[in-house]
């Protein structure tokens, strides 16, 4: 999740100062409880834990060295590039660039709420069976002596644990990276929805590849899937998101014109 935040914040960075998007944030933060938007983990001892441990096991074991490339090249949403072409870059989509980054850092924000809500810990943490390809595992541990603010509300009248003072990796429930895709396809699918199908495919894709590094469980996926769609369905309510849409919209188009038979509807 790190990665994707980082390559996103790159991205801002590296666009033209000139942006032409609004500086309010999208999500209207005083109506959202995202800890209660998504169920909580299966519980440590519990058979949809099992499961759930079960089919990062049967991943494991067919797994292949290019998924496992292919699944480690998915960091930030310019992978979306096998769907739109070697175009989608963001260099040629500054605007459309800044959009998703926006977006992402806001959804992604909820998203560590809730991993620090439920503190469920990654994989190969759960279990030695788990064995995280290449260097994937490394990349979610803590180093010792790092400060980690924890973002949840605890106690009270909300259901989240109390804040570990020293966790060895970052949490897994729900996942950030997948959260990331998914987010990044709601929004293309708004500028480009004739692209709908093949977008959101591959957003499951991003998903499904974090499993196959053994980084997150089925269900971590899941619910990064769930909470990116009501989070950008709450976006769609605010007119500054609007606005910005449209802006984006006309600039990908010079990008990704609607060819003929391209109608916006899925048949």
């Amino acid at each position: 999740m790190r990665m994707f935040k980082l390559a996103a914040m790159l991205v801002v960075l590296s666009a033209p100062p000139a942006m032409a998007l609004s500086s309010e944030p999208y999500l209207p933060k005083s109506h959202i409880d995202s800890i209660m938007i998504v169920p909580p983990p299966p519980e440590p001892v519990s058979v949809q834990q099992q499961m759930d441990l079960d089919k990062v096991l049967a991943i494991q074991k067919t797994r292949t060295p290019a998924q496992i490339k292919r699944a480690q090249t998915d960091r930030d949403f310019t992978g979306f590039a096998t769907v739109l072409g070697p175009k989608f870059t963001p260099e040629n989509l500054p605007i459309t660039s800044a959009l998703i980054s926006k977006v992402t850092a806001e959804t992604n924000a909820e998203v560590d709420r809730v991993k620090d809500c439920w503190q469920r810990s990654r994989p190969f943490v759960f279990s030695k069976e788990v064995m995280p390809a290449e260097n994937a595992g490394a990349a979610m541990m803590i180093k010792p002596g790092t400060a980690v603010e924890n973002k949840a509300p605890q106690g009270g009248a909300l259901p989240c644990k109390p804040a570990e003072k020293a966790p060895a990796a970052s949490y897994s429930y729900p996942s950030g990276a997948a959260n990331g895709g998914m987010t990044a396809a709601l929004i293309l699918t708004a500028l480009l929805p004739e692209k709908r199908n093949e977008l959101l495919a591959r957003a499951r894709e991003y998903g499904e590849n974090r499993v196959v590094l053994g980084v997150h469980f089925p269900s971590d996926i899941e619910a990064a899937n769930s909470l990116a769609t009501v989070l950008v369905g709450f976006m769609n309510s605010n007119p500054a998101f609007i606005d910005d849409l449209a802006i984006a919209r006309a600039e990908i188009r010079k990008v990704v014109p609607l060819t003929a038979g391209d109608d916006g509807h899925n048949h």
